[in-house]
């Protein structure tokens, strides 16, 4: 059995919060989306879809309740999903720029709503539940 690495060993990561387009609704075309936001950034490694709650999901338009009171500096219009990406932290900056604004919301039809360190952060800032394991 191979030694477990130590934690400053570990690759480094941010999780965010992402509000994304309606036009978006399926974990398929989302990843597609990623995988070329990817190539932009020239990143070789994987920029990871966690969770998505399409915006016809009903998890998505409570976490939008929740969101007016919370974030109000972001312009939302009540009908985007939500989905947590996992970015490596080398271009966690770039990936931010990219989608920290409205032309990020057209281009690549995300934005950034939230960033954290902490999965379990982005979850309660988004009020999206932790969802259920499934075996492989």
């Amino acid at each position: 059995m191979a030694k477990k690495l130590s934690k400053a060993l570990r690759g480094k990561r941010r999780w965010f919060g992402v509000a994304v387009s309606p036009q978006i609704e399926t974990r398929k075309e989302l990843e597609n989306s990623l995988q070329q936001l990817q190539v932009i950034l020239a990143c070789d490694k994987k920029i990871r879809l966690m969770d998505f709650f399409s915006s016809t999901n009903d998890v998505a338009k409570l976490a939008h309740t929740n969101l007016n009171t919370s974030l109000p500096s972001h312009s939302l219009q009540g009908d985007e999903g939500f989905a947590i990406i996992q970015v490596p932290h080398e271009v966690s900056a770039e990936f931010r720029k990219l989608l920290d604004n409205e032309s990020g919301y057209s281009e690549y039809s995300m934005m950034s709503v939230s960033m954290s360190g902490k999965i379990r952060l982005i979850r309660q800032r988004l009020n999206l539940p932790k969802p259920k394991r499934t075996d492989r």
